[in-house]
C-alpha cells in the first residue's frame, strides 16, 4: 500500500506513516463533536505519533485509516504551533480526551493537507490481529504487508462512483483556497487501479421481454427513447432491476423495468 502511495504523490516510502485509528476512539471522538481531522493533526511529542520525532526520519505523507478502511492522504506541511494536547485541539477534542481519561500532554499541532488519491474509502488488508499497533513506518515490522483492496462491484462502477460522490460532498463544502492548493498538487492523469468485479450473467430473453413491453418509451417518466441505437436503430432504453441483483433481486421480466439514461441514473443516485 505504501509503495502506492508513494508512487501516486512521488515521494519515498520511508516518508510515510500508516495510522490507523480505533474505530471505537473514533465513535467516541464523533459522539463528542470531534473529528478525525483534529485527532490526525495534534500529536504527542516524541509519541509514535509524532510526525517529526526527534529519532525518526520525518513523516511528509500520512494515511489515515478508519474502520479498516483508507480515511485520507495528508500532506504533512510543518509544525503549525506547540503546546498540549488541550491547548491545541478543539473543545469537543478536549472533552473526548477527558472521558477517555487522557491528560494533557506536550503536543505539536501540524499543518497538513489533504490530497487527491485514488485509494480514499478502499478497504486496508493486513491489520488484522493487531488491534494496538496503531502506526506502522517504513521500519515497523509489517508495514509492507498492509495492502489496499479493490472493491467488489456487482453492479459494474457502481462503487467507485459511490466513492467519488462521497468526496465530492467534502470537496463542494471546503473553500475555493483549500480547493485550488489541492489542485496544485494534484496530478494531472488520473491513476489506473484494478477493480475486481462481480458480474451477473443476465438473462436476455427478459432484456428483450422488457424493452418490447415499453414500446420506446421510458416506463418511468413515459418520455420517448432519447435516440436510436447506431446498431438496429431501436430506441435506446436501460433496463433496470427494481431490487438489485446485487440484493438478491431476481432477473426477472416482473422485476425488471425499461428506463431512459435520465431516469436510470436517478433510480441509482437520487
Amino acid at each position: 500500500m505504501a509503495e502506492l502511495v508513494a508512487r501516486e504523490l512521488d515521494v519515498p516510502p520511508e516518508d510515510i506513516m500508516l495510522l490507523r485509528h480505533s474505530s471505537e476512539s473514533v465513535k467516541k471522538l464523533l459522539a463528542t463533536g470531534g473529528t478525525v481531522e483534529d485527532y490526525t493533526y495534534t500529536q504527542p511529542t516524541g509519541s509514535a505519533y509524532d510526525y517529526h520525532h526527534p529519532d525518526k526520519t520525518p513523516i511528509k505523507v500520512v494515511v489515515v485509516i478508519v474502520r479498516d478502511r483508507v480515511y485520507g492522504v495528508f500532506k504533512v506541511l510543518g509544525v503549525e504551533r506547540e503546546g498540549t494536547t488541550y491547548s491545541l485541539t478543539s473543545a469537543a477534542h478536549r472533552r473526548f480526551d477527558i472521558e477517555r481519561g487522557k491528560p494533557p500532554r506536550p503536543a505539536k499541532r501540524f499543518s497538513m493537507l489533504p490530497v487527491h488519491t485514488a485509494y480514499a474509502d478502499l478497504t486496508v488488508q493486513g491489520w488484522e490481529g493487531r488491534s494496538r499497533t496503531a502506526v506502522q513506518r517504513s521500519d515497523g515490522s509489517f508495514f509492507l504487508e498492509i495492502v489496499v483492496a479493490p472493491p467488489i462491484d456487482p453492479e459494474g462502477s457502481e462503487a467507485l462512483q459511490e466513492q467519488l460522490d462521497r468526496r465530492l460532498q467534502a470537496a463542494l463544502t471546503d473553500t475555493p483556497a483549500q480547493r485550488r492548493q489541492r489542485l496544485m498538487l494534484a496530478p494531472k492523469l488520473p491513476r489506473k487501479i484494478s477493480v475486481a468485479t462481480v458480474a451477473f450473467v443476465r438473462n436476455a430473453d427478459v432484456i428483450a421481454e422488457v424493452l418490447l413491453r415499453a414500446a420506446g418509451k421510458c416506463e418511468s417518466c413515459f418520455a420517448s427513447a432519447p435516440f436510436f441505437r447506431r446498431t438496429d436503430h431501436s430506441p435506446y432504453l436501460e433496463v433496470h432491476h427494481r431490487i438489485r441483483l446485487a440484493d438478491g433481486g431476481e432477473d426477472t421480466v416482473a422485476n425488471a423495468i425499461a428506463l431512459c439514461p435520465n431516469c436510470h441514473r436517478r433510480e441509482h443516485y437520487a
